[in-house]
């Protein structure tokens, strides 16, 4: 069984190596759809959360700080509010606002002869303003991926930090 942060974080970066795939038929040999695999991420990526807090080896010098820094991401917001919505079926505890959402409209781009098959879809929320709003699901995620990575850099052993 799983019981370290890491196993989390490579999960993760497994599912944004098909997030990232120029022809994603061709990377799941049709077993998933890219809506599946976007879906799928975004749990991963707001899940990754416990793992960090659960993972006794993680060593953070302050988890009040840790869990503030997480809690205050609005990217990983965003991916809470995904990844629960579809957990659930709908949400009901929004962390963002009314809560947000991938939008009904979506994308293709297709180019055979350059193996290019890949779907869009866009982030929706009903503040316009928000910035994640119109937001392509990929580059959401990849902003998440950079975020977890900033924390994990910033509490990953800092308890080890504090006493040398």
């Amino acid at each position: 069984m799983e019981r370290f942060f890491q196993e989390q974080e490579q999960r993760i970066d497994r599912l944004m190596a098909l997030v990232r795939a120029a022809d994603f038929p061709d990377a799941v040999n049709g077993a998933l759809t890219f809506y599946d695999i976007a879906i799928l991420t975004c749990q991963a990526m707001w899940h990754m959360k416990d793992w960090i807090l659960n993972d006794a080896e993680f060593r953070a010098a302050s988890r009040e700080e840790l869990k503030r820094d997480i809690y205050n991401s609005h990217v990983l917001q965003v991916c809470a509010d995904i990844a629960n919505g579809s957990k659930h079926l709908s949400l009901k505890s929004p962390k963002i606002g009314t809560g947000v959402s991938l939008a009904e409209l979506s994308g293709i781009h297709i180019e055979p002869a350059k193996g290019i098959f890949r779907e869009f879809y866009y982030i929706h929320y009903p503040n316009l303003a928000d910035p994640y709003h119109g937001t392509e699901i990929r580059d959401l995620l990849e902003d998440a991926r950079r975020a977890w990575q900033v924390i994990i850099d910033k509490y990953y052993l800092s308890e080890e930090d504090r006493s040398t």
